[in-house]
């Protein structure tokens, strides 16, 4: 059952739920940076499950801090964090994920045109590079790592462009974490696999 409302945010349906918890599509007023005023539109709520300790929440939100200073087309944006819901509002995304795009292609039979496939990975890698090279607060790069690209994470527009999603598990590159591994066994690096 779906809640009516998390935080000032009326709840319109559920998007999907997993391991984390709950995405939710929901409408309200968007605070903007910089005390500009704020704007109402739809968003995705991402509502952790209860395994989320304070210290994975809190780790979380860190990460998405040094996160919002990246700028790029293909970055989903988070918009604030609800402490006491224990949720991440970002973007809502209206599209398919890359999944969904291969698994339809797939059953009729064809595949991702090669010129469409090279544009779709050129723009996957740019926003990547763009999370790792931005200067962070020292104006060393950031160095963030995503951890869990898959193609349930890749969003595509019916405009034609590509979203990156789910950057909750990334890591600074240079930082160790001893959390365990993070990520989709199927698409993690070997270096990612072995911790």
């Amino acid at each position: 059952m779906s809640p009516a409302r998390i935080g000032r945010y009326a709840v319109i349906r559920e998007l999907g739920a997993g391991s984390f918890g709950t995405v939710w599509l929901c409408e309200g007023q968007v605070p903007r940076r910089g005390g500009r005023s704020s704007r109402r539109q739809q968003v995705a709520i991402k509502q952790l499950s209860g395994e989320w300790t304070l210290e994975r929440f809190e780790t979380l939100v860190l990460e998405f801090e040094l996160l919002e200073r990246v700028k790029h087309r293909s970055l989903c944006r988070v918009h604030e964090f609800l402490d006491r819901e224990n949720a991440v509002v970002m973007d809502y995304v209206e599209g398919v994920t890359l999944r969904v795009l291969l698994e339809r292609l797939a059953a009729e039979g064809g595949a991702v045109p090669v010129d469409a496939a090279l544009e779709i990975g050129a723009e996957i890698a740019d926003c990547l590079y763009q999370a790792h090279a931005t200067p962070g607060p020292t104006g060393q790069p950031l160095g963030l790592v995503h951890r869990d690209l898959k193609p349930e994470n890749l969003m595509l527009t019916p405009s034609g462009e590509v979203k990156v999603l789910d950057f909750g598990l990334a890591q600074r590159g240079d930082v160790r974490r001893d959390a365990g591994v993070m990520g989709t066994p199927l698409y993690m690096a070997p270096e990612q696999a072995l911790g």
